[in-house]
């Protein structure tokens, strides 16, 4: 990776990302909005990496991913500057810890698909969804199914047969109507990472 900023790393300012550059043209280039980054070359198939984050990862591009995420919902340093470090500190893990137990999941501070899953749908708008809409939300859908369990799905707004054949197929995962419409039980289910 390079850096074109001639600043130490410790004073680059990161902005945090607006749910608009979360979703700018996912994928890849999504990705390089959120981080600065290119996505690493495992991706799924929507162009995202989604990492297995735990204690001690050190991976630049993983972690910054992951901070990006957390600060889209509204989760925060206590300290400015730590956030801007490539490294899983402790203060990341216990703000992981704090959203994992919130959405009641296994409060182990890695970052799996559930936590994955969890993280991107709490940023949608909740709006109901069913097939033939295109929104950012039917995105932010797409990307938080894909991270649940690598669905196959390009993340491209448009609700179409597939993202209904994914939808149905995590409703009858979770115990949920299978009905194609993701209404409040479905994004409930999605925001807890289940």
């Amino acid at each position: 990776m390079t850096n074109h900023d001639n600043r130490p790393h410790s004073e680059q300012k990161r902005a945090r990302p607006s749910r608009r550059t979360l979703l700018a043209g996912a994928g890849a280039t999504a990705v390089a909005a959120v981080t600065g980054v290119a996505a690493a070359s495992s991706a799924s198939a929507d162009g995202f990496h989604y990492p297995k984050v735990r204690p001690g990862l050190v991976h630049y591009d993983d972690v910054l991913l992951l901070k990006s995420w957390l600060q889209a919902n509204k989760y925060k340093p206590t300290t400015g500057s730590r956030f801007k470090v490539a490294y899983y500190d402790p203060q990341t893990q216990q703000l992981v810890k704090h959203f994992q137990a919130r959405c009641r999941l296994k409060t182990d501070m890695i970052v799996g698909p559930k936590t994955w899953c969890a993280l991107i749908a709490r940023t949608a708008g909740r709006q109901k969804l069913r097939r033939g809409m295109s929104t950012n939300d039917v995105q932010l859908l797409q990307l938080a199914l894909n991270a649940r369990f690598d669905s196959g799905l390009k993340a491209d707004v448009k609700f179409g047969a597939a993202t209904e054949r994914e939808v149905r197929r995590y409703q009858r995962m979770v115990g949920l109507k299978v009905d194609g419409v993701v209404g409040t039980r479905t994004w409930e289910r999605l925001a807890d990472g289940r």
